[in-house]
């Protein structure tokens, strides 16, 4: 069979720009486990933004698949929707599959009151998606190939699978987790559009792990992995960054879920890094304080592997807003991890979650001065996100505080769906922009945000200049205004 996978173009607007195209791990995972004789294209279609249907087309027509199969995030899935019914107007004998996040918290057996239109797999003519793919896709998906190119249609055997019969949907039991050892390395090679990058490096993403123990309330991640913690041989991680060398990576993404969660087994990793010399790449993850502060030579090691960026979970300044994440408090462990980490001399880039349900502008406002008197070089500030199946979104239902319950085009961490006791949404979507100006924006950079950003340093003192002048020209709300518009149009396509 011929293979088609997609993954979407949207991405969250404060952060990533249009420069930054990001491959999709997942998907070349899925095609290298494939079984033999089947063709696989993978398209990122984040490569692609400035005609996605061009883009989806000309992929359709030049590959013919037999199956197109579409990875989603949730606040993506109206734009795989459109994306399916593309392919369907092209040719309705194509199978289309979901698969990704948004496939896996749709799943029945998550108890939740979300039963709205973007649940629905269904298209107006009752058959856009064929099949669901939920949880680890590696083998799901070749099982339900390898069972349509028999020629047959004994789905009821593939866990993990849902799918239609008599025009109604039938879910079949969820898949146990996989070994991680069965896993076999990423394709790369299978990538039909090769222009990935971020800031001014050639890009790839690696994991050496899946999964995360930890139990915080904002995060859906346990639906995929569970609780689980499973990690990848050594070997076959130093195998992988060999990999990205020869497709021309010269920055590296880990995108484990919680890389930090043993310490000492990713000490040993960047001393393998150093040692098989792959320390001539730069990388960055996504850490934890408690995992950084635990262990204080684990930074400079980090260092010395080639870690030029850390994403630090610190999420909020106030012991009481880090009790309701059920993050414990981690506020020491959050500066000591910011001092090993500078004293390393890595970058930061401190997650902060604001507008919690007791949050007033002075609350939000501390952690702004909180960020600042620690030295963090870059803001990943969002608003609490009620996401579908998590602990915070049942809380915030029943408090009365979620102000869009089922639009998740807006569930990205950037769009404000909340209030708080204190705030309307207008009011707290409005401060985030204003102190996330004047806090992050307009504050001369650190040494190693230029170091990190090169070239784009250059850029962002432009927007600043441009964001200057705007405001002098015309009122404050009415620049707050302008980029509320340009943002929403950012993720806008076909």
């Amino acid at each position: 069979m011929n293979i088609l996978l997609l993954s979407m173009p949207d991405f969250l607007p404060l952060m990533f720009r249009k420069n930054m195209k990001i491959p999709h791990l997942g998907m070349t995972s899925v095609a290298s486990n494939m079984s033999e004789g089947h063709n696989v294209y993978v398209g990122d279609l984040c490569t692609q933004r400035d005609d996605i249907a061009g883009a989806v087309r000309e992929a359709v027509e030049r590959y013919k698949p037999h199956m197109v199969g579409l990875s989603s995030m949730t606040f993506q899935y109206h734009t795989a929707r459109k994306i399916a019914q593309l392919v369907k107007g092209m040719n309705k004998d194509i199978k289309l599959t979901l698969g990704g996040y948004h496939a896996t918290l749709a799943a029945p057996e998550l108890e939740s009151e979300d039963n709205n239109s973007l649940f629905d797999f269904s298209g107006e003519d009752g058959q856009l998606f064929d099949f669901i793919v939920r949880g680890e896709g590696e083998a799901t998906f070749r099982e339900l190939v390898d069972a349509l190119d028999g020629g047959g249609n004994d789905f009821d055997a593939i866990p993990g699978l849902s799918y239609k019969t008599n025009g109604e949907w039938c879910h079949n039991a969820r898949r146990p987790l996989l070994d991680v050892k069965d896993i076999k390395l990423p394709d790369r090679s299978k990538r039909i559009w090769k222009n990935y990058n971020a800031f001014h490096y050639k890009f790839d993403a690696i994991e050496s792990s899946r999964g995360c123990t930890f139990t915080c309330n904002f995060c859906s991640i346990h639906h995929m992995y569970g609780t689980s913690f499973r990690t990848y041989d050594i070997s076959r991680i130093m195998a992988d960054l060999e990999d990205i060398k020869r497709a021309g990576g010269n920055m590296v993404g880990f995108i484990d879920d919680n890389i930090t969660l043993n310490p000492k087994r990713f000490m040993e990793l960047c001393n393998a890094i150093i040692k098989e010399g792959h320390n001539d790449m730069y990388y960055w993850a996504q850490v934890s304080s408690m995992g950084i502060a635990s262990t204080p030579e684990l930074s400079k090691v980090m260092r010395d592997a080639g870690f030029l960026l850390a994403f630090l979970g610190i999420e909020n300044a106030s012991r009481r807003n880090l009790e309701r994440l059920n993050k414990g408090d981690i506020l020491e462990y959050s500066k000591k991890a910011i001092k090993y980490l500078h004293d390393a001399e890595i970058m930061i880039m401190g997650g902060m979650i604001i507008g919690n349900p007791e949050d007033t502008y002075e609350d939000i406002k501390e952690n702004y001065e909180f960020f600042r008197e620690q030295g963090v070089d870059a803001y990943l500030d969002q608003v609490l996100t009620p996401y579908p199946k998590t602990g915070i979104r049942k809380e915030l239902l029943d408090a009365g505080l979620v102000t869009n319950p089922y639009d998740f085009s807006k569930y990205n961490g950037f769009w404000t769906n909340v209030r708080t006791k204190h705030l309307s949404q207008e009011e707290l979507s409005f401060i985030r922009w204003r102190l996330h100006r004047d806090y992050f924006l307009i504050a001369e950079p650190t040494p190693l945000y230029r170091k990190a950003m090169g070239p784009g340093y250059y850029y962002r003192k432009y927007r600043i200049l441009r964001m200057k002048l705007d405001v002098w020209w015309k009122t404050e709300r009415k620049v707050y205004e302008q980029d509320m518009e340009k943002f929403r149009k950012v993720n806008e396509y076909l």
